[in-house]
């Protein structure tokens, strides 16, 4: 049986798993502060690589702030929560970075984080 969702496919059989809906690979990093000889700096960590996700995009154009054009395209991402992730974290797709606007437990029962993302420029 072949399901078609938006411009994914996938191929049902009596094995296939519910994992098979996450149709993107994104990575979580996050940035540490390490202290040198000359200062503080931070680098960032890949704190999860080849997280599955579903991807719903919400919108996306651009505005006037500040006198400055400015683009941004809002998501949300709904994957299994592997690991503690933080507001603070940066999402990685697909050669682009956003962060992370809202974080949330889907019913409060430690399996599905929901997470708003907005591009940076």
């Amino acid at each position: 049986m072949l399901i078609q969702a938006g411009e994914t496919a996938i191929e049902a059989t009596s094995v296939t798993n519910g994992v098979a809906i996450y149709n993107i690979v994104v990575d979580v990093i996050r940035m540490t502060k390490v202290t040198s000889g000359t200062g503080t700096t931070e680098t960032p960590v890949t704190i999860v690589s080849n997280m599955l996700c579903s991807i719903k995009w919400k919108s996306g154009g651009e505005k006037i702030l500040f006198n400055k054009e400015t683009h941004y395209l809002d998501a949300v991402l709904r994957c299994r929560k592997s690991v503690t992730i933080l507001c603070s974290d940066k999402i990685s797709y697909n050669g682009d970075t956003y962060e992370i606007v809202d974080l949330y437990d889907y019913n409060n029962l430690g399996r599905l984080y929901v997470i708003a993302i907005k591009k940076i420029i």
